[in-house]
């Protein structure tokens, strides 16, 4: 089937702009005259030979989500609620894919078929909870857990990227500093005593060593810098480099710490809507575990949904690997017993809200400090051996 852009005019005279999904023109104008309009201009947007992948970034999806919980909640026929709600979206994209996807529905499929074709617009964990709740019966409810769990994710993110603002700010511009006393500031102070090198300190010495070195190679060191960042990103691009990168993270002290209570959340979170919409454990623990953003412990939910594959509960494949939480293991344990392992699971969700803010004020707390005390001793080292020369020709006068 094609979808195409088509212009239609109404037994009111009024003009149509919208997208259809059709085998042909000529079912096209089949399909527009039984619904009272006339076709006057159709071109084919979407082949099936053709691929066309529509983005929808965080805010848009969140909106997109909300609206349409809320038109299913409110029994509104899902072309009708689709096509109002593309028409109040300000993205042109945007627009576009929600026509596309009226299209589908007009032609007989299901929201998560229209939403498969799509996949770069709406994620595994979205499209699998939408597969579920289609199946039990359940979309609207479903639709609803997956605006909160937008929501949540965008204020989880919102809150890492403050936490790491100033940090990054420090780191370079305590950098910068040190590369103008080395470049720069240092080799004019030296420059002005008549001494040879020779009688300068030691740590004078070591200082113009590295000054010099810096100022001779900087265009070898540049490209050596280019050339290190491409490969660290190709590395870390291939699931072994990302997943041992990833597993070194979770063993830095204090750090470690925040990074699995973050994946730690976010696998809870999804795993949460996954189970109740009615998924199978293997797709809670694959889509959960992928969406939990950390590859090291993504392997490790999966080397749990092998176990679970042999036979063994969900608990028991989680208290094999050591990178995952152990309160996440004691939370699945007790979900399992009691039947109720989504609302256990929103119950870990509610505490890691509470507890990751505090984790990060606490990293914080003891990052700012050690990076303004380690910035002060290297500038201090560098300050101090271009004032020692100074200090002896007082000495000697």
């Amino acid at each position: 089937m094609n979808t195409y852009a088509y212009t239609a005019v109404a037994q009111s005279g009024e003009r149509l702009k919208a997208h259809a999904r059709a085998r042909s023109e000529v079912d096209l104008d089949r399909d527009l005259e039984a619904r009272g309009l006339v076709l006057t201009t159709a071109k084919i947007v979407h082949g099936e030979g053709k691929k066309r992948q529509h983005r929808l970034d965080r805010a848009a999806l969140l909106s997109f989500t909300t609206q349409l919980a809320t038109v299913s909640g409110a029994g509104v026929p899902i072309v009708e609620g689709m096509r109002s709600i593309g028409s109040r979206l300000e993205n042109s994209e945007s627009r576009e894919l929600v026509s596309e996807m009226v299209a589908g529905l007009q032609a007989g499929e299901s929201l998560s078929e229209v939403m498969e074709r799509h996949p770069r617009a709406f994620p595994p964990v979205y499209r699998s909870s939408v597969v579920a709740g289609e199946a039990a019966g359940s979309l609207d409810s479903v639709l609803e857990r997956l605006a909160k769990y937008l929501e949540w994710a965008q204020g989880m993110r919102a809150t890492a990227v403050q936490a790491l603002i100033y940090p990054c700010i420090l780191m370079s511009a305590i950098f910068g500093l040190i590369l103008v006393l080395l470049y720069y500031v240092l080799p004019r102070i030296i420059g002005m005593f008549p001494g040879g090198r020779e009688s300068l300190p030691a740590q004078t010495r070591f200082v113009l060593g590295a000054s010099d070195f810096l100022r001779e190679n900087v265009f070898v060191l540049a490209v050596a810098a280019i050339f290190v960042a491409c490969a660290w990103t190709t590395w870390v691009r291939t699931p072994q480099g990302l997943a041992r990168f990833h597993g070194v993270l979770l063993k830095i002290p204090r750090l470690g710490k925040v990074q699995r209570q973050i994946a730690t959340s976010r696998f809870a979170s999804t795993a949460s809507i996954l189970q109740a919409a009615g998924c199978d454990v293997f797709t809670v623990l694959g889509v959960a575990g992928h969406a939990c953003g950390n590859k090291a412990m993504e392997q490790a939910f999966e080397r749990a949904a092998e176990s679970v594959r042999r036979g063994t509960t969900i608990s028991e494949g989680l208290d094999r690997e050591p990178e995952i939480d152990p309160l996440l293991r004691q939370m699945v344990g007790v979900g399992e017993k009691s039947g109720e392992l989504d609302q256990c699971l929103d119950r870990l969700v509610r505490y890691y809200d509470d507890e990751i803010p505090r984790s990060v004020k606490r990293f914080l707390t003891v990052l700012e400090p050690a990076l303004l005390v380690v910035a002060a001793c290297i500038v201090a080292f560098i300050l101090l051996a271009a004032l020692m020369p100074i200090f002896e020709l007082y000495e000697k006068m």
